[in-house]
């Protein structure tokens, strides 16, 4: 338990201490976030959930710099003889962005991360794109995606390399000044069997309470069609976190 709540927090707020650390030279412009959430229950029902993510991103220019980190690591019977893991996962990501006309941009993006109870030992994305916004205002930005992806991997016993395509789209809106929602989907099916295919999806929503705090809620969905040997297809999770921005 320990070492698991150990590697998110650290892995997280390293992001979080990278964007700090540029954020105190004026010629740099770095933004960021952090986000803690806990969930607790003791008596009849004995769970734990700790959730934290963090990101922290650059734009200059025509350029556009993005790095981020998240995990969850929870107990079902914590505390007790009988305790289980209900999460224990962490991803990181790091995304480029260069735009080619106001809308049109190329963009390159390299995820990694563990699942334990999805089996997924690693799993690590490279994926090389073009992207077009098609709405794109203060208020509302909406943008698709695509390109290939090249996986490695090492889920359950058996370890893999393969390329998919990626089709992927982000939208986010601004209600008002303090206030947003937003959603993403990430199609990635295997070039030679659309059959096998990972699918992620995300819609949240934040509201600030000052200028540097605020509430989220998150939902995440996991899809892989072909998963390790006796584990389910999807992993749902839903989020609630307070968020302190710099």
């Amino acid at each position: 338990m320990r070492i698991g709540i150990l590697a998110i927090g650290v892995f997280t707020f390293i992001v979080v201490g990278v964007g700090g650390a540029w954020a105190q030279d004026d010629t740099n412009t770095w933004h960021g976030d952090g986000a803690l959430g806990l969930s607790l229950a003791k008596g009849n029902a004995n769970t734990l959930l700790l959730s934290s993510s963090a990101t922290t991103h650059r734009e200059w220019g025509q350029n556009e710099l993005k790095l981020g980190a998240d995990g969850q690591y929870g107990l079902n019977d914590w505390g007790k003889s009988n305790e289980t893991q209900s999460a224990n996962n962490i991803h990181g990501f790091i995304e480029y962005k260069r735009l080619i006309t106001e809308r049109f941009y190329g963009m390159a993006r390299v995820d990694g991360g563990h699942d334990d109870l999805a089996a997924v030992r690693y799993r690590v994305i490279l994926s090389p794109g073009l992207g077009y916004y098609f709405i794109k205002s203060e208020k509302w930005k909406l943008n698709g995606e695509v390109g290939p992806s090249f996986i490695t991997e090492r889920v359950g016993h058996d370890n893999s390399e393969y390329v998919t395509l990626r089709i992927s789209g982000r939208t986010e809106y601004a209600i008002s000044k303090g206030a947003k929602v937003w959603g993403s989907i990430d199609y990635l099916p295997k070039v030679d069997d659309f059959g096998n295919y990972l699918l992620y999806g995300e819609i949240g929503a934040e509201a600030a309470l000052n200028t540097s705090l605020s509430l989220r809620i998150v939902a995440n969905d996991k899809y892989n069609s072909r998963p390790a040997e006796g584990r389910d297809t999807n992993d749902i999770t839903l989020i609630s976190a307070l968020v302190c921005k710099y």
